[in-house]
């Protein structure tokens, strides 16, 4: 019987496990496959670094972003490992070409789905012994397979020409049908599968969100928030455009160091903004969906959804991300009517009319190395008829648009936010536990008292910038405990 817990201190330094982590390794241990839903900042990336430690074996793990990927090797070489490589599309041709012909010297190696695709990328691991597959981020298995990336379609195949190693499927949050998809998408059976959950309920995350008439009147807003709230912050967009624009107003408008962050900046431009705010030497960063994840930066105080969030599922992700610490933090999602519109555009350009697949179809020729087509592309390799494929992509579509719609609901609820958001999860709140104070705009009425403590704010931080500076806990305290 292995000791654990003595292994987690000799590897790592901590005494006891955080929930969730000794049930998950004590599986692995027994050579089950596991799908692990433990919170952000639940300890997600030492599970397969314990693992690999006490059984000496190599790891492949599959990973959605390059970013996520070059933290976590960055992190893996911090601790003293010095075999451990990410595959990407960062590595020019001489480099991948070295990377594979010498990939039997990594214990860790990190890939993304589209990488799995490539026939020489899996001749190379099949010659290797693989001790655990983990699928980071697995809930992209059915949010992104589908309609997005559909090379995490493929992972049934890759697991199966690895022949089937012992596998550990990671996420933060995932609802009972999600996890469920994610099994049926692996070829996995849920009875042959250890299946660890923990509660998605944040209790030090306060809830709240804003009706706006119009952007400008969210704009004043946000710009109240961010000189009122102290330490760091993340605001989430779904426009690019919006998220640079917005960080370029917040620096002009506020005392606080912000910087943009998405997808289509070069790669050392993102890296050193995440290092720079996992420094704190910016206050506030300005991102799209994709920042955050495996940011291991525990005092973030505030997440701001300046955008609709496409679902409760990648909300919660993006939320999760404040108050790893345990200390009080604030979720606050800003609307007005035009942000609807801007998702469902978004969801209706993501699918291609039926015209157009039956164009695909029969010019197969015209779906290669185009990137707006690689879903068809997809489901006219893997056979399926034309019919079929679009009744799969109009069944994706209609999932995004139900998922619009539960979201809309969440911001127009007239009940507890928390309650709302559980039951997503199947899940329902200890009201024994709740102290109602900070859980949500529902039983504290938040708005009223923020306009009457930052007005105040603003009027002492004219005259008196240093003595303005207020710590988050007494800013809560003067927001929902005061009697005035």
């Amino acid at each position: 019987m292995i000791d654990l817990k003595g292994q987690l201190n000799r590897y790592f330094g901590f005494k006891n496990f955080r929930p969730g982590q000794q049930q998950v390794m004590t599986a692995l241990l027994k050579h089950r496959d596991v799908l692990a839903v433990l919170p952000t900042g639940g300890g997600k990336t030492l599970l397969y670094q314990l693992y690999a430690a006490i059984t000496h074996q190599r790891v492949i793990i599959v990973s959605p972003l390059i970013s996520l990927m070059q933290d976590q090797v960055g992190r893996l070489q911090y601790l003293g490992s010095k075999h451990v490589v990410a595959l990407t599309s960062g590595l020019d041709f001489k480099e991948r070409q070295f990377v594979l012909k010498h990939l039997e010297q990594y214990q860790f190696i990190y890939v993304s789905p589209e990488m799995l695709a490539n026939p020489q990328v899996i001749t190379r691991l099949q010659k290797l012994a693989i001790g655990l597959l983990v699928i980071d981020e697995a809930h992209c298995i059915s949010e992104w397979g589908p309609d997005f990336r559909p090379d995490y379609l493929k992972l049934a195949g890759v697991r199966k020409a690895l022949k089937k190693p012992l596998t550990l499927m990671m996420t933060a949050t995932a609802t009972v049908k999600t996890r469920l998809d994610i099994l049926r998408r692996l070829e996995m059976r849920p009875n042959q599968v250890e299946q660890v959950e923990l509660p998605v309920n944040r209790k030090n995350i306060f809830l709240s969100a804003k009706i706006l008439s119009n952007q400008s009147d969210k704009n004043d807003c946000l710009i109240s928030l961010v000189n009122g709230l102290n330490g760091a912050g993340i605001i989430y967009f779904s426009s690019r455009n919006t998220a640079e624009s917005v960080a370029a107003m917040l620096a002009q408008k506020t005392t606080k160091r912000t910087a943009a962050y998405h997808g289509g900046m070069e790669n050392r431009a993102r890296f050193q903004i995440q290092q720079q705010f996992m420094q704190g030497e910016i206050d506030v960063v300005c991102a799209t969906s994709a920042f955050g994840m495996g940011i291991d930066k525990n005092n973030v105080r505030y997440v701001i959804h300046y955008h609709l969030p496409g679902n409760i599922q990648s909300y919660m992700q993006e939320i999760g991300r404040a108050g790893r610490d345990g200390k009080p933090a604030l979720a606050i999602l800003l609307y007005e009517p035009n942000d609807r519109y801007l998702q469902a555009n978004l969801i209706e350009n993501t699918y291609p009319e039926d015209q157009l697949i039956a164009y695909l179809y029969n010019h197969p020729e015209k779906m290669a190395h185009n990137d707006q087509f690689r879903v068809v592309e997809f489901y006219h390799e893997a056979g399926f008829l034309v019919d079929k494929a679009s009744s799969l992509l109009h069944q994706a579509r209609q999932r995004r648009i139900n998922e619009l719609e539960e979201m809309t609901r969440y911001i127009f609820t007239s009940g507890c936010r928390r309650q709302f958001l559980l039951r997503c999860f199947d899940e329902s709140l200890d009201a024994g536990s709740v102290n109602y104070q900070f859980c949500c705009d529902f039983h504290s009425d938040f708005w009223p008292r923020w306009q009457a403590f930052n007005a105040r704010y603003l009027k002492s931080a004219a005259s008196k910038p240093k003595k303005a500076e207020t710590d988050w806990r007494e800013t809560l305290q003067k927001l929902f405990l005061s009697k005035n």
